[in-house]
């Protein structure tokens, strides 16, 4: 059992009251939106979890009053943009869960389980928002004029006639219907992983800097310094052995339900074959940056290997080969030992390893 209870300070009031301003600015300015989550993430990291709540609070009191202001100043039925309200809510919510878990529930689910089940729900209500949306008159008019500014876009350029003809049977409908396809066979998991995750790590980033730029004394930086160590780690986490029987089951099944077109299983398993691979790709983040934290590695050659792995991760083609890799690499794990162990040897079968899940 577990134990959450909040009881906010006065002094918790001003950087709360700031990250919530910021993030509401971020979202409705249009600057920078992807990243409206990282100011409640920098509180959570450079104060006390407890922020995080308060600040949630008053962003989502703040987007409400906001937005029933500006459908009525408008005359915009709230209906009609109370999606948005929606979905600012939820991920909000779901991210301050992520990040400013009360300590006793910690232990339970690691910050990479934590992620992964943020993401599991992110998508549900991004699948579900996107749904009741599709079939509306403003949502096709803009697949639409995408769809007819990618065309204009490559009529200009000189293309080949495969090209040309590949530009023709580009329609809108086929558009949605991709889109569709993608979303439900994991694509929404993967961007709610994304968001989270870089949300996350930039906030860590900004608020070391914050605390060797502007910590009032050596011991708070000390303390703070020693505080932020252990956040988002993933050097110590391991995937339960016995997820790579779900993972290659999933595999399996997959293949089957395509050829028989079996449509809703083979939507829940692409999604279970996504999950699996995800907390594979962590695990194997994790030997990578246990591999950079040894000592055999001096801090400018560990700077050049993270800027050559930033670069990659960006990098079109690359990053599926460098992605791929991650992933085989944390599926290894389950009979090399990558890590240092208490083991003498590898484990024989994927039962003989420990680990969380």
């Amino acid at each position: 059992m577990f134990s959450f209870s909040l009881s906010f300070e006065k002094r918790d009031f001003l950087p709360a009251v700031i990250g919530a301003g910021i993030s509401l600015i971020m979202l409705k300015t249009g600057f920078l939106s992807f990243f409206f989550l990282v100011p409640l993430g920098f509180v959570a990291y450079r104060c006390h979890y407890r922020v995080a709540w308060l600040a949630f609070l008053l962003a989502f009191l703040g987007n409400a009053v906001l937005t029933v202001a500006y459908s009525a100043g408008k005359a915009i039925p709230f209906e009609t943009i109370g999606w948005d309200v929606l979905y600012y809510s939820a991920i909000t919510f779901i991210f301050v869960c992520i990040i400013a878990t009360p300590p006793s529930l910690q232990t339970k689910m690691s910050w990479p389980v934590r992620l992964v089940a943020g993401a599991c729900l992110g998508s549900l209500l991004f699948n579900y928002i996107l749904f009741m949306n599709m079939d509306s008159q403003a949502f096709f008019e803009y697949v639409s004029y995408f769809v007819n500014s990618l065309i204009a876009a490559y009529q200009s350029a000189r293309i080949d006639v495969v090209q040309n003809a590949m530009l023709e049977s580009l329609t809108p409908e086929f558009v949605v219907e991709m889109i569709m396809a993608l979303m439900l066979r994991g694509g929404s998991l993967v961007s709610c992983v994304l968001l989270f995750f870089v949300c996350c790590q930039i906030s860590l980033i900004l608020a070391r800097l914050s605390l060797r730029l502007f910590g009032r004394n050596i011991q708070e930086k000390i303390s703070g310094e020693a505080k932020l160590n252990g956040i988002n780690t993933l050097a110590v986490f391991h995937v339960n052995p016995k997820v790579i029987w779900v993972f290659s089951s999933s595999l399996l099944l997959v293949v089957i339900a395509r050829n028989i077109k079996f449509g809703i299983p083979e939507i829940v398993l692409w999604n279970v074959l996504v999950i699996c691979s995800i907390l594979y790709l962590a695990q194997g983040l994790g030997i990578m940056q246990f591999v950079l934290m040894k000592p055999s590695f001096s801090p400018f050659l560990r700077m050049i290997l993270v800027i050559a792995f930033v670069f990659v991760l960006f990098s079109p083609f690359l990053n599926a080969f460098l992605l791929g890799g991650l992933v085989l690499l944390g599926i290894a794990e389950n009979w090399l030992p990558l890590r240092v162990s208490k083991q003498s040897g590898p484990p024989s079968t994927p039962e003989a390893g420990g680990g969380e899940d």
